[in-house]
């Protein structure tokens, strides 16, 4: 249907010995452009065509991509440093990018080999909003193929997705229940609502719902027999797609976690940016009036501060380095139900992202009151961050304690919390 995508400028293959720093580089490089795009970015509610046409010719989108659909197949810890960087520059930004592009790993776990070949085949780049509440309705028609109708919420990701995938409750021409089944549907098929840009915080995610319409969604881009949240591919080589990269092989919805986590961090190394500037041109209020670097308790705060997201940065390389351990693991068959790997990467991201809701409180103080009127960085940050806080997946962390303890003590404790 269409070639594959170009090489883009020195960034030539996978292989390549420095591919990871370049890509952090370039994002890093693209921080000034996107803090002072954020207020347009807001008001739009999403991104605009300029930022995201510098993502693709970065090579952002194929960062997790397999190599044979045209990716640079790379880890999770280069993606994930490259979100970070975004979300210093634009959290708004980094969230529309991140929950559109880190789905590739996804489509690959949950979708069979035929379809993925014609998912990936492209002129742009593939980008794949995702939720994972069950809505709408699909019935299948005579052919095998299915009639999708309904509307899914808070789709982030949506303005630019080539394809959604979410899930819906599957019945039969007959009315009988098939259950819950999830599907991939082609940007053909959905129309994208205008109704993002009320929240707090996240404005500019592009975060939109989307409409299906008695659409036409394949038999093969539809999998009845597992959801996102309870699915990862079998051993290489025991029946699933077969890829050389172990990402492919992770839990599904624990790499989920490594997303927010992510964003949460380079949001709050972004209010610790700012908050340099205020230490180092804003003066206390109170008498003995000095420079906020100069007096000792705007100090403490501060250094408590960059201490946290310290702490945290190192804990999230080690939530990367056991989740990508898992994953290396179960793709040669060696992963046991007693290894704790997994979990492990997934309450660490909560303590890491309690870390970064800790030392945005110290920074508060440093910004100040006026640092939080209208139109001013410091207040958008704080908006974003409060937002990331009051996500969906804030909800799992206490389930998931729960079950880290009992794996721990050999108990059975909350299966409910499986990842």
């Amino acid at each position: 249907m269409s070639s594959k995508p170009a090489e883009i400028h020195t960034l030539a293959t996978p292989e390549d010995e420095n591919i990871s720093d370049i890509l952090v580089e370039r994002a890093r490089a693209m921080i000034p452009d996107l803090i002072a795009r954020q207020a347009e970015t807001e008001e739009r509610t999403y991104y605009g065509l300029e930022t995201h046409k510098a993502f693709e010719e970065a090579g952002f989108y194929r960062i997790l991509m397999p190599k044979k659909f045209g990716g640079l197949d790379l880890d999770v810890m280069t993606y994930y440093r490259v979100v970070q960087e975004i979300a210093i520059g634009c959290p708004s930004t980094a969230w529309q990018f991140c929950l559109g592009s880190a789905h590739a790993v996804t489509l690959c776990g949950m979708i069979d080999e035929e379809a993925q070949n014609e998912i990936f085949d492209l002129d742009e780049p593939f980008i794949c909003a995702m939720t994972t509440r069950p809505q709408g309705k699909a019935v299948r028609q005579p052919n095998g193929d299915w009639k999708l109708t309904g509307v899914f919420n808070f789709c982030s990701g949506a303005p630019y997705s080539s394809h959604f995938m979410g899930h819906t409750m599957g019945f039969e021409a007959d009315g009988s229940e098939v259950g819950v089944i999830t599907f991939v549907g082609p940007r053909s098929q959905w129309t994208m609502l205008d109704d993002w840009g009320g929240s707090l915080g996240m404005r500019g995610s592009g975060s939109h719902s989307i409409e299906f319409k008695d659409a036409h969604i394949p038999a093969n881009y539809v999998n009845e027999n597992a959801t996102i949240t309870q699915h990862r591919l079998p051993p290489k080589g025991q029946g699933g797609p077969d890829f050389d990269n172990p990402i492919y092989y992770g839990g599904t919805l624990s790499l989920w976690l490594l997303e927010p986590t992510a964003l949460t961090l380079g949001t709050v190394k972004g209010a610790l940016d700012e908050c340099t500037m205020f230490m180092k041109k804003k003066m206390v209020p109170i008498p003995p009036i000095m420079l906020k670097e100069e007096n000792p308790d705007f100090q403490r705060w501060y250094g408590a501060a960059a201490t946290k997201i310290a702490t945290a940065e190192a804990a999230y390389a080690i939530a990367c380095e056991k989740w990508s351990e898992d994953a290396k693991l179960n793709m040669e068959g060696r992963l046991t139900p007693d290894m704790i790997l997994e979990i492990t990467s997934n309450v660490i991201c909560g303590e890491v992202m309690e870390m970064c809701w800790e030392a945005m409180q110290h920074l508060y103080r440093i910004a100040g009151t006026t640092a939080m009127f209208n139109g001013q960085r410091w207040q958008r940050i704080y908006r974003d961050i409060s937002t990331a806080r009051s996500h969906g997946f804030n909800t799992r962390f206490d389930q998931l304690d729960r079950d880290y303890a009992g794996r721990l003590l050999g108990k059975n404790v909350s299966n409910d919390a499986e990842l």
